[in-house]
């Protein structure tokens, strides 16, 4: 039997001492032949302070009856019974469903395997994880390396690039078994029809359509005896996952040849393309639409919502396909039926997006703040190719206005905002640094930055608030970018100045923010209406705003407009006066208002660029 009490490890360390949101969520375990892996997890689960274990048992028959015996006698334990071997979703819905009823005051459930895979220390943080974020599918999510079974890598690498394409978000672990489960998401999940492995990954694309997040939970990765005790068939199993991902596929090469077939029959008819057109549309979005809503996206939101946006989609594309067939046809000599064919291909890859995000997708009521751990467990393409350039900018500063006041040449730098930074890596390579200070008050990001490989010794971690700052020693470098435009001007200004105070005399302090230029509306707004925003409590800022702020404490040596970012951002780099200059600065100030004289700021000749 595996020992969980003596197997703890450090770095998914919980605190038990804490045991009220562990008692609201109730632990799912669905069994088929269990063994005393079970019996290990159900009792160090106990002793971690669950209060609510339900363990269903799938058909496992009288052999496993005496490690069901064996939890039984627990009233913390409830063991739920199919008659016949119904299938993994099958015994995971009969316990959700059991969940609701019993504890219908829960947050959510989290479900667990039994065959020893799944951490009790690990089942415990995400069921803490949910609880903080009840919206939010929780994923504990393990890292494939080169011993992991080749049952296992059958049954998660595969999946990858697919799930990627059908819920348009990168998961490292597609059918991972441990995941917290918001409450309001399991009655529509009651209602899916797979009752197989297939299951789990049609919760993903459930809770895509349903508005709600999926956040990954890092996890111990353990497989006991070469994941022998798993049930997981890979390759009857495997192929009825593939099935339910190609199911779009499918439906629209069903769609397409309803679609091309009364083309056919109507252009012979008429001879008109826009009328074969309109009457091949028209009978293929009355057949797609159907199995679209139910069989591909599970959607089951209101007509009225979802067929309004469903028939502007069809509408657009039908004009879009029809413009490509003219021109294939007209202009570059195709024939009609092989200019269709290729246009209704370019579209389909379109076309299933749209649907996806857009037409079968409930929206969330936008909340007020960003949520940083969902945004570091999956970074936006876009936004890893904008780094590159702001990257590139930052160094161009920190090389041209930075210099370092130790006599070893070294420069001290402090990030601030900078969980898991993706500027240090660089930095460090491209600049001598005796000291790269990371503060931030995100803890998962700061986590995500610890475990990165090949960091320097140099880097130090602080979960700090920019608003609450203190820092040993003054750096030579303080900067930050996106983080000042997250609060109201008030903060605005307390966390502009506390660059300032973090930095020795002398000292550079680089900032950037966005520009609410007309490029930076018109390119947020589109990325509002897709419904992919994610800066909720992002305030676009004036330069004059930061600036003025900035000449409290420093100097303006620089300010650019990086228009190259369609989110348009300015960048600003401000020298700390020395105390020399500041009594100075002082001195003016009172001359001014004794004389009732306005000061004439000071500019750099960079900051007229």
């Amino acid at each position: 039997m595996r020992n969980w009490k003596e197997d703890v490890g450090s770095l998914h360390r919980v605190n038990t001492t804490d045991r009220s949101p562990i008692s609201e969520v109730p632990i799912l375990i669905p069994a088929y032949q269990p063994g005393d892996a079970l019996v290990s997890l159900v009792e160090a689960l106990l002793d971690l302070g669950v209060e609510a274990i339900v363990v269903i048992d799938d058909g496992s028959g009288p052999e496993s009856q005496e490690y069901l015996d064996r939890i039984a006698g627990s009233d913390r334990v409830q063991i739920l019974h199919h008659a016949v071997n119904l299938g993994k979703g099958a015994a995971l819905k009969t316990g959700m469903n059991y969940a609701l009823v019993r504890f219908p005051d829960c947050s959510g459930v989290v479900t667990a395997d039994a065959d020893g895979q799944h951490h009790p220390e690990d089942v415990v943080r995400v069921a803490q994880r949910l609880r903080e974020n009840p919206g939010s599918l929780i994923m504990g999510v393990r890292t494939f390396g080169s011993d992991v079974p080749l049952r296992s890598l059958v049954g998660n690498q595969a999946t990858r690039v697919l799930m990627r394409l059908m819920v348009g978000q990168k998961l490292s672990d597609t059918q991972t078994g441990l995941r917290g489960i918001p409450a309001r998401l399991i009655p529509h999940l009651l209602r899916v029809a797979s009752t197989g492995y297939e299951f789990e990954l049609d919760m993903l694309i459930a809770c895509k359509h349903q508005g709600y997040r999926i956040w990954e939970e890092p996890i111990r990765t353990i497989y006991l005896e070469g994941n022998r005790h798993s049930h997981f068939h890979p390759i009857l199993d495997s192929m009825r996952i593939y099935f339910l991902l190609l199911r779009f596929s499918m439906l629209s090469l069903l769609t397409a040849a309803i679609d091309n077939v009364a083309f056919v029959l109507t252009l012979g008819a008429t001879g008109s393309i826009a009328k074969s057109q309109a009457a091949a549309r028209l009978l293929a979005m009355i057949f797609n639409y159907a199995g679209a809503r139910r069989l591909v996206f599970h959607s089951r939101q209101p007509q009225a919502v979802v067929l309004p946006k469903y028939v502007l989609l069809v509408v657009c594309n039908g004009f879009l396909s029809y413009a490509l067939i003219r021109l294939l046809h007209d202009r570059l000599g195709a024939g009609t039926i092989a200019a269709k064919l290729l246009a209704e291909g370019l579209l389909f890859i379109a076309n299933f997006a749209i649907q996806r995000d857009f037409v079968f997708t409930r929206r969330e009521t936008s909340p007020s703040a960003t949520d940083w751990d969902s945004y570091y467990t999956s970074v936006p393409a876009t936004a890893k190719l904008t780094r590159r350039y702001t990257t590139a900018r930052l160094l161009d500063a920190i090389r041209r206005y930075v210099t370092p006041a130790s006599p070893t040449g070294r420069i001290s730098i402090v990030e601030i905002g900078g969980a898991n930074s993706c500027f240090v890596d660089r930095i460090l390579a491209d600049v001598p640094c005796g000291s790269y200070d990371v503060v931030d008050t995100n803890q998962y990001g700061l986590s995500l930055l610890a475990q990165r490989a090949g960091l320097s010794d140099v880097v130090r971690l602080h979960q700090q608030s920019v608003l609450a700052l203190h820092l040993d020693t003054p750096a030579d470098l303080v900067f930050s970018v996106g983080l000042i435009e997250h609060f109201d001007p008030g903060k605005t200004r307390e966390a502009i100045l506390a660059h300032f105070r973090a930095l020795r005399p002398g000292g550079i302090a680089i900032l950037t923010f966005p520009r609410p230029t007309l490029l930076y509306r018109i390119t947020r707004g589109l990325i509002e209406m897709a419904g992919m925003w994610r800066f909720f409590d992002e305030r676009p800022l004036e330069p004059e705003e930061v600036i003025a702020t900035v000449r409290e404490s420093g100097d303006v040596m620089y300010q650019k407009t990086l228009w190259p970012l369609f989110l348009t951002q300015q960048l600003v780099v401000a020298r700390k006066r020395t105390v020399t200059e500041a009594g100075q600065g002082a001195l003016r100030v009172k001359q001014a208002a004794e004389t009732g004289q306005d000061i004439e700021p000071q500019m750099n000749t960079d900051e007229r660029r």
